[in-house]
């Protein structure tokens, strides 16, 4: 069951499930499940890495616009610019 329920997550791109069954990982009771989950992980770290690192540019772009348009706007001028 809990194979089936990690492949199908691992096939939807679901990383939050993927992490809660992680968090659940069963007892197996044969040699092949084991394998069957072992490849099953491998690729779940590959997903979650590719998430991470899509994610980590896009962070990098919102963090570029705003460094951007906060270069594009004029400063208000100061309160405490005093003429006497």
């Amino acid at each position: 069951m809990w194979l089936n329920k990690i492949k199908t997550a691992l096939v939807l791109e679901e990383v939050e499930r993927i992490s809660s069954l992680i968090d659940e990982i069963p007892h197996f009771d044969t040699l092949a499940q084991m394998e069957e989950a072992a490849y099953l992980l491998a690729q779940c770290k590959i997903l979650l890495e590719q998430h991470q690192s899509q994610n980590a540019q896009r962070l990098k772009e919102i963090k570029n616009t705003l460094d951007f348009l906060k270069s594009t706007q004029t400063q208000p001028p100061s309160s405490l610019n005093l003429k006497f």
